[in-house]
């Protein structure tokens, strides 16, 4: 056979198999996209074999209506402008690629992305095709003794409160062998949702996170963390591991340009630190166990 270019759908399916590799990551993007929308509470609602639905649904600042048709067009992001930027952006974002929604896109059923922003009285559903595009309809529209044949987006009014919810249905329906090792053992792509959840409930400890299992034959699957106020990683380890397995670590903060600090993990001893950059961990004493290390902000 001879060397020859790939079709642009052929590249683009290839691409986005890159990018979600399986349903974890695809609602690991998503929740980056809600903490970047400034949400305080995520919730994750996925079906028991992790293909069918997966939504997530946030409290953030919502979708403008400016970006809504670029929202899931691929390389389209609002982190940055160029590549100069990517030397400012630091850990103010944890995302700027533009691929996860277009790969979602190509590689499911249907995808359909529910915003709203405050100031409007509705939220506003925009279902998304496979390139990435906000689906049109033909509609006529009079004016005065004129009709016009316009192109518009489809969209639907519905009830929701300011944030966004993404809700793919049918991951890797494009890729049937993809699709097949996903349903072999769903168990263990919940199992690593779950680990997903927790670990950024430390890197966030302020930030209410909930994961339901549908269609399970019971509730031993789902999860919540419901932080108080102001919590902090001490917090976060006391509500995940136990206040039992808390006390056998030490929370240690490095700075740029002062020593290792160590707190108790119930939270005693100052936290303030000045210094350029710096990276946590709760680390376990000795044969303890795993460690949990964290970049504020983002897990490790």
């Amino acid at each position: 056979m001879s060397i020859t270019a790939l079709p642009a759908r052929a590249v683009q399916a290839i691409g986005s198999a890159q990018v979600l590799t399986d349903s974890a990551s695809l609602v690991k993007e998503l929740i980056d996209n809600a903490l970047d929308a400034q949400a305080t509470s995520i919730t994750v609602e996925i079906s028991y074999n992790t293909l069918d639905i997966i939504q997530v649904r946030d409290n953030g600042h919502g979708i403008a209506p400016v970006d809504r048709p670029m929202v899931c067009k691929r390389h389209c992001t609002s982190k940055i402008k160029d590549l100069e930027d990517l030397a400012k952006i630091g850990g103010a974002s944890l995302g700027f690629r533009g691929e996860a929604l277009a790969s979602a896109a190509e590689m499911s059923g249907s995808l359909v992305v529910t915003t709203r922003i405050l100031g409007e009285i509705t939220a506003v559903s925009l279902k998304v095709s496979q390139t990435g595009e906000i689906e049109m309809y033909l509609a006529w529209t009079a004016i005065r003794t004129h009709s016009l044949l316009t192109l518009s987006y489809s969209e639907d009014r519905v009830s929701q409160a300011v944030g966004t919810t993404v809700r793919v249905t049918d991951l890797f329906k494009s890729l049937p062998v993809r699709r097949q090792t996903a349903l072999k053992d769903p168990a263990k792509q919940l199992t690593k949702i779950k680990r997903i959840l927790q670990t950024y409930a430390f890197a966030r400890p302020s930030v209410r996170l909930h994961l339901k299992v549908l269609k399970a034959k019971n509730d031993k699957g789902n999860w919540i963390y419901a932080p108080k106020a102001k919590a902090n990683v001490c917090d976060a380890a006391i509500k995940i591991i136990g206040t039992r397995a808390a006390d056998q670590c030490h929370w240690i903060v490095w700075c740029s340009d002062n020593p290792p600090i160590s707190f108790a993990a119930n939270g005693t001893g100052s936290q303030e630190t000045d210094s350029s950059y710096r990276l946590e961990a709760l680390m376990p004493k000795a044969h303890s166990g795993k460690a949990l290390p964290y970049i504020p902000t983002r897990p490790v």
